[in-house]
């Protein structure tokens, strides 16, 4: 999973009286600085006769998958993905998400320009797991994960990582365009909107460059369709569960009951889908899921991803021919005048997408 991030080290200077934000941003943007410098050319590193074959290729894959971005998704023509920079470690930052136990309503931290956001980023584990603690402590449900990019909105150039250099073409090119669909729109106060429009635009984007490099007949198209169909799968199954839990959190049972009615849904569910993962995933990854610990935040992880993309592609099929460029200058376009989801229900009367019940209410939507 991605996540937008914030340039922290653009921000700074303008939050000296905001003490209860300056230690994080400070410290943050710190590490940002850290990993957003000495970077290489991949124009230079792509030159040199010393650089190894297999960065080499890789690199010649990421030049690739941004000429795409530009000229055939319509994405902004800016600095990122044109350095390269070698880490030692397999991700990039640990983001920290959390929901109310008894409900679908996250917890939002508040960020200068941005406004409030359903995460916080931490480049240090031990941040990112004190935050969790603090928030377990309170009654929430929390999510601590891992993140392999982010966009810093054009503030920075943002640079591809040596960890990315054993992701899949499909991996690779959704994450880079992903990344790259929030430096071009970006609307403040919609993020459920900002992370769907990347989430879609990645995947279509990831599929028209595999087409285009390697040919829908290739082991890589075959292999980027298994992987879509195992997510969508996935999130189906998570929907069924998200609804379940919306109908037991509309209910009159005091919260202790819901707490405990919630545990047993959980518990028959992670039980059902481990005993099927063998037969109906395609990928040796996703038949673990059954071992992951769901709870409120995961699912509005997910939600938030996921709920209203059937409304872009919608948007995308009925109103703009199924060409992402004119879908991207049509988004482009509503983000400037408003609530961008609204506008294009407005346009779609009778479109009936997402599962509202998800999240009643909540301001993620």
């Amino acid at each position: 999973m991605k996540a937008a991030f914030l340039a922290l080290t653009a921000v700074i200077s303008s939050l000296a009286g905001c003490a209860s934000q300056l230690g994080y941003l400070a410290k943050q943007g710190g590490y940002l600085y850290r990993y957003s410098t000495g970077t290489q050319s991949i124009d230079s590193l792509l030159e040199s006769p010393s650089t190894p074959f297999e960065t080499r290729e890789f690199l010649q894959k990421v030049k690739d998958i941004k000429r795409y971005a530009v000229t055939s998704v319509g994405l902004r023509d800016n600095a990122n993905y044109t350095r390269y920079k070698s880490i030692d470690r397999d991700y990039l930052a640990t983001v920290v998400q959390a929901c109310d136990a008894a409900s679908f309503t996250p917890y939002e931290w508040s960020y200068p320009f941005l406004g409030r956001l359903p995460y916080r980023g931490f480049y240090e584990p031990a941040d990112a797991e004190a935050e969790a603690a603090r928030l377990k402590k309170d009654g929430y449900d929390v999510l601590v994960r891992k993140v392999d990019a982010f966009s810093t909105l054009g503030f920075t150039q943002d640079p591809v990582y040596s960890f990315m250099e054993k992701y899949s073409p499909y991996e690779l090119a959704s994450v880079i365009i992903h990344e790259q669909t929030h430096a071009t729109v970006w609307v403040n106060g919609q993020t459920d909107f900002n992370e769907e429009l990347a989430n879609f635009v990645g995947e279509i984007g990831a599929f028209g460059w595999i087409a285009e490099r390697f040919g829908v007949q290739s082991p890589e198209y075959q292999a980027a369709l298994d992987a879509k169909a195992d997510s969508d799968l996935f999130v189906s199954k998570l929907k069924e569960l998200g609804k379940s839990l919306a109908e037991l959190y509309s209910s009159r049972d005091s919260r202790q009951d819901k707490l405990e009615k919630k545990a047993e849904i959980i518990g028959a569910f992670r039980k059902k889908l481990a005993d099927e993962a063998g037969t109906v995933f395609r990928s040796p990854d996703y038949r673990k899921v059954g071992r992951i610990a769901f709870n409120n935040a995961y699912l509005s992880l997910y939600a938030l991803y996921t709920d209203d993309v059937p409304l872009l592609r919608s948007f995308y099929e009925q109103r703009c021919g199924s060409d992402i460029r004119v879908f991207m200058r049509a988004v482009e376009k509503l983000a400037r005048t408003g609530d961008v989801k609204k506008q294009i229900r407005e346009e779609l009367p009778g479109v009936s997408v997402g599962i509202p019940s998800t999240a009643p209410g909540s301001p993620m939507h």
